[in-house]
């Protein structure tokens, strides 16, 4: 079934692959997907900080939304059927 335009599914990353998994109604699952991605990124933009004055209070500041991601992934499992 193709997705209505402006739906979040016709523009959601990953919905065809949620597809497939038979997860297109499991909203946590794509949720925890997302926030995964969202880790992964964080984590590389902290990555590429390596080699740059970019102050260390910033640096900590990415690792604290790390984190954060990491603590509300931890609460939204309690809520997966």
């Amino acid at each position: 079934m193709e997705q209505q335009f402006g739906t979040y599914a016709a523009h959601q990353p990953g919905y065809e692959g949620f597809k497939q998994l038979g997860k297109s109604d499991d909203y946590v699952y794509q949720s925890l997907v997302h926030l995964g991605d969202a880790s992964y990124r964080l984590s590389w933009g902290l990555t590429v900080l390596e080699h740059t004055d970019v102050p260390v209070e910033v640096q900590e500041e990415i690792k604290q939304a790390m984190q954060a991601v990491g603590d509300i992934k931890q609460k939204l499992r309690a809520h997966q059927g």
